[in-house]
């Protein structure tokens, strides 16, 4: 293949990685608004009508051998987009990394201070707010980044005339599938959960060839399996094991995820159950809830009664 054509490929791959499906400009509810795609004259328009924005936080990390690193990013990146779909709310994918320090035993894994991330989104922002945009939603899909979320919208809502919330992970308006639908105790990364997901947004990626639930072994207690049985005997114990699992390696407390996992997956079923339907089911449940909230946010005219 000719350089120029190599070239131009790899444009392209890097341009459908970031932004997806192309969208024409003024797109308000059929495909996603991404900034990226926009013109600043397509965005001068959006901002006549509405001044909300949704920020995908995710990250760059292991996500087991069957997951690809990007999996938080392509779940928050994704889940905005079809919120978008619904609202005509503009996506900004700001950045690929996130906090991940208690991945890093793992090779690919990358990972910010949360002090660096927190500056950067800040600043990221703070310049959309000077230009119009005056409601912004983070749409996070990694727990790691829930310390850097909070500190950044404390600091837009008492530094800025904007308002900020979190409508995925780390907030309370996303809604998940109902209890029972499947197995959610410590389902927590690249699990059943997670793989279902990625099966509807990316099956592409998913090696389920290469699935293998982990080994663990926890510090708090030999016996996983009976994790769930000592919590409901013992509630205030799990604080203790939520304060002890999820911290970097150089803690000494055997809670990152090299100390515990024998492949990087924290979960207790069965990741051969995932399937693309369970995916579906979580990605919908969570685009019907944002969207109805952002709509009542938004009103009838994009803006509230008390906006410009």
């Amino acid at each position: 293949m000719p350089v120029r054509r190599r070239l131009l490929a790899f444009l392209f791959a890097a341009g459908a990685f970031l932004a997806g499906a192309s969208v024409a400009p003024g797109q308000t509810a059929e495909r996603p608004l991404v900034l990226q795609e926009m013109t600043w004259r397509d965005v001068g328009v959006y901002l006549k009508t509405c001044d909300m924005v949704i920020i995908p936080l995710g990250s760059t990390e292991q996500q087991g051998p069957h997951l690809p690193l990007g999996t938080d990013f392509y779940e928050a990146f994704g889940i905005a987009k079809k919120i978008s779909a619904k609202t005509g709310v503009i996506v900004a994918p700001l950045a690929l990394a996130g906090y991940s320090d208690i991945h890093i035993g793992f090779p690919g894994t990358v990972t910010v201070r949360p002090e660096t991330l927190e500056s950067y989104i800040y600043e990221c922002a703070e310049s959309l707010v000077n230009q119009g945009f005056k409601k912004i939603m983070f749409f996070n899909y990694h727990g790691g980044n829930n310390i850097v979320q909070a500190k950044v919208m404390h600091r837009i809502n008492h530094n800025t005339t904007a308002t900020a919330l979190a409508i995925g992970i780390g907030g309370s308006i996303r809604k998940d599938v109902p209890p029972g639908t499947y197995e959610k105790f410590f389902d927590w990364h690249a699990g059943l959960g997670e793989t279902s997901i990625m099966l509807y947004l990316e099956p592409g990626l998913v090696r389920m060839d290469r699935v293998e639930n982990p080994v663990l072994d926890f510090r708090f207690t030999r016996e996983p399996g009976k994790l769930k049985e000592l919590f409901e005997k013992n509630p205030e114990m799990a604080h203790v094991w939520n304060e002890e699992i999820g911290v970097p390696g150089r803690t000494g407390k055997g809670g990152a995820s090299r100390d515990f996992s024998s492949n990087g997956v924290w979960t207790l079923n069965d990741l051969n159950r995932a399937t693309r339907e369970l995916g579906r089911m979580r990605v919908e449940a969570m685009v019907k809830s944002v969207a109805d909230f952002i709509n009542a946010w938004k009103g009838p005219t994009g803006k509230t009664s008390g906006d410009r």
